[in-house]
Order: structure tokens, then sequence, then C-alpha cells
């Protein structure tokens, strides 16, 4: 499983959610991060959303619409699908600068055995 983490930028987040009630704010970060590790909110089972949110069936109702201001129409959050392309493009730069790195470390190996084979 990939590691995935939640980029928050405090200054940002309190400007955004400072209209949040303390509730409203814990179930927006529970929404956040179950969609980063996840890569999406079953935003068509309320059920599911509430339990992701941790909150009562009543306090769903009333938080539902004020959450939804922060997510499109299918619950996508386009800061953290920003975020979730870096972390995708780092891993992938990464990935290549390790095989490259053990290309580079086997042919001076094989280099140096050469040399000492005369």
């Amino acid at each position: 499983m990939k590691r995935r983490y939640l980029n928050i930028e405090i200054g940002p987040y309190l400007r955004d959610t400072q209209k949040l009630s303390a509730l409203q704010s814990g179930a927006y970060l529970h929404l956040l991060m179950h969609y980063v590790v996840h890569g999406e909110l079953p935003h068509e089972d309320d059920t599911a959303m509430r339990m992701i949110a941790r909150l009562d069936t009543q306090q769903w109702r009333r938080t539902k619409p004020v959450l939804a201001k922060f997510f499109d129409k299918n619950w996508h959050n386009p800061r953290a699908d920003r975020d979730l392309m870096k972390q995708e493009r780092i891993s992938l730069l990464r990935a290549f600068a390790g095989q490259a790195g053990g290309k580079s470390s086997g042919m001076s190996r094989r280099a140096r055995s050469r040399l000492g084979d005369h």
C-alpha cells in the first residue's frame, strides 16, 4: 500500500474553515483523510459518509450541506487531488532516480571488477 499523507497548510485551512464549528471541521478532516487514502468518497452512500465523518444521523443531515461546499458534485476535493498528483509525481521521480542510481552503481562495480582482473 502506498504511503499517503494529507498536506494541510495551516493558514489556508484556517482561512477556508473559519466559519466551521469544531464538529464540522473535524468531520471535514475525516472526510479528507478518507479521500486521500482511498482516492474517493462513497458519496452515494449517506450512511458510509456519515460514519467516515463520525457524525450521528441528525448531525450528518445538518452538516452535509456545509461540507459539500468543500467538494465538487462528486465529492472530489480539488486541493487534495492536486496534492495526490504531486505525491505520485514525486514518487515516480524517486523511483526513476533509484533505478538510474542502481544501474550506475552496477556499472561501476563491473568496471572495478574488470580492472582488478588485469
